[in-house]
């Protein structure tokens, strides 16, 4: 099943804007249900995490203003104390987080075994050209970002993606598939120009029958602090992200 990647990809940009948040007064939840078709699934807040869109009409806001065109934005987890931040006024400020999203095409429809090897395939063949920032796929996503940010900021935002670089994969399983990235931003944000490494753990995961988009991120505190900061961050990532899909699939694992 060839899938359009954009809809893996698309989520690493939208990392950087502070941005005034106001709570919605609701008791935070461990565990978010999704309903995909006719299956339910089960997604536990990773450690240290609260489910962020369901409580920030902003947060929500943002991650679904530059979703691809063909997914559909499910879930963002912000750490604890950010969300904490958040209820008391203060920006937001996204150094770690997640985002879960679902192609439109296959939101109700089985994923098999087969289906998946066929992904994983594409994705190591096509992933080089997927990738290039001067190619049509990141150009599509970055002008799709760039509009969604524009219009929630009032103000014209432009991003400028660098040479993207994929780091290699670090969990393979029949229903994982897990590879770790590596993207620089340049942010025109109302003139004010920022430049964002970010690291990425990408996912493709078959959980029920579904094929969930996976995302994790971990921002750079600099361009100037990479050669320091990237090797602790890598390990991070990975360690965070196979320990989260491990929990998600437990929690789905009797009714698979």
């Amino acid at each position: 099943m060839k899938l359009n990647q954009s809809t893996l990809l698309v989520a690493a940009i939208i990392a950087v804007f502070g941005v005034a948040a106001q709570a919605q007064q609701n008791e935070v939840a461990k565990t978010t249900t999704l309903q995909l078709g006719d299956k339910v699934i089960v997604i536990p807040n990773p450690e240290g995490y609260e489910e962020g869109s369901s409580q920030f009409k902003q947060v929500k806001d943002r991650f679904v203003a530059t979703e691809s065109p063909q997914a559909d934005f499910l879930l963002a987890h912000l750490l604890a104390s950010e969300c904490k931040s958040l209820r008391d006024g203060g920006p937001l400020v996204l150094t770690r987080y997640t985002k879960i999203s679902v192609s439109k095409e296959l939101r109700g429809r089985s994923f098999f075994n087969s289906d998946m090897t066929a992904a994983i395939e594409d994705f190591r063949k096509n992933g080089g050209a997927i990738l290039d920032p001067d190619g049509p796929t990141m150009k599509e996503v970055m002008e799709k970002a760039e509009r969604g940010l524009t219009d929630l900021a009032s103000t014209p935002v432009g991003i400028n993606l660098g040479q993207s670089q994929n780091l290699g994969e670090f969990d393979v399983r029949p229903e994982v598939y897990s590879v770790m990235l590596l993207f620089t931003y340049n942010i025109d944000s109302g003139g004010t120009q920022t430049t964002v490494p970010m690291l990425a753990g990408m996912t493709f995961l078959k959980v029920r029958h579904r094929l969930l988009f996976v995302n994790t991120y971990l921002k750079i505190s600099s361009l100037a602090a990479l050669k320091t900061e990237l090797k602790p961050g890598i390990a991070e990532v990975k360690q965070f992200t196979t320990k989260w899909i491990n929990e998600i699939l437990a929690a789905n694992r009797e009714s698979q």
